[in-house]
């Protein structure tokens, strides 16, 4: 997240919109908002972070609870109206990372097989896909209900829900029945988005349910992505799942510290960003 400058030249934080957009970032990824959580990851006052909610909660992005809040039930995925086929370029927009994900998209395998982890970004790189479908015989594994929804769309692909226990938050599918899937599943990329990822204590996720079945994740991929938000880089969740050497690229969303991108670079770990992977081509086809 990039900081402002005052008229003083002194540092300000992030404007309205841009903690809009990381609240409901990690509302999407996480399930819940903590106010003082999110008050020391965005640089601001708890105060700030209540009053930001309740603008969230005017515009039917969240449910205010005590001590922060919750994700809206998600209706529009589940609607008839969302199962009809669509056609290339009909997708809905994402955020101002779409460049950031139609890089990587062109990088990543267009045949073969790929799995997608829960998050809010595979969920827009979904929407992507359904934009530019591949030409070639393209096989999805998913945990994600909604990615899952998004892909069945396009008849070219065969997409596979892992099934299991849905989240109520995330609409992750999670338990014994999707870790049993999964370990009977080789892909050749595997993109998995932690909530939280450090150099010390590699990559997290918030439960022990979704640690273990990123876990999985990382285990069935011949290569293996790991696609986080800018606030989630040096920031280390709940319940660790993987090391960073057990990763093989990092794309992050949003304006990730460059001093942070360097931890994970001289620790051998390729670290990109829109900048570097939308400027520069950076990535590789599977």
């Amino acid at each position: 997240m990039t900081a402002r400058r005052t008229a003083a030249g002194a540092t300000a934080g992030p404007t309205p919109e841009q903690r809009f957009e990381r609240l409901v970032g990690w509302l999407t990824a996480e399930g819940r908002i903590d106010v003082g959580d999110a008050a020391t990851r965005l640089g601001v006052a708890q105060e700030t972070v209540r009053r930001d909610l309740r603008v969230l909660e005017s515009r039917s992005q969240l449910v205010r609870v005590h001590g922060g809040a919750v994700a809206v039930e998600p209706e529009s995925l589940a609607s008839p109206a969302a199962g009809l086929a669509v056609t290339p370029g009909s997708g809905p927009v994402v955020s101002e990372d779409r460049a950031l994900l139609e890089a990587l998209w062109t990088e990543l395998p267009h045949a073969g097989t790929l799995l997608l982890g829960t998050g809010r970004l595979t969920l827009e790189l979904a929407h992507v896909i359904v934009n530019a479908p591949p030409d070639d015989d393209l096989t999805v594994v998913t945990n994600s209900l909604d990615v899952g929804l998004v892909l069945s769309r396009v008849s070219s692909l065969s997409v596979y829900n892992i099934g299991g226990t849905v989240s109520p938050r995330t609409r992750a599918q999670e338990g014994d029945w999707a870790l049993t899937e999964l370990h009977r599943v080789h892909t050749d990329v595997s993109v998995v988005c932690p909530v939280g990822i450090s150099v010390e204590r590699g990559l997290s996720q918030p439960t022990p349910a979704a640690a273990a079945v990123s876990q999985a994740e990382v285990a069935a991929g011949s290569r293996v992505l790991a696609l986080v938000e800018g606030a989630a880089l040096g920031r280390p969740s709940f319940v660790t799942f993987a090391g960073i050497d057990e990763i093989d690229q990092i794309v992050v969303a949003g304006d990730p510290s460059p001093a942070t991108v360097q931890e994970f670079t001289e620790r051998d770990v390729a670290c990109t960003d829109r900048r570097t992977m939308v400027g520069t081509g950076r990535g590789r086809r599977s």
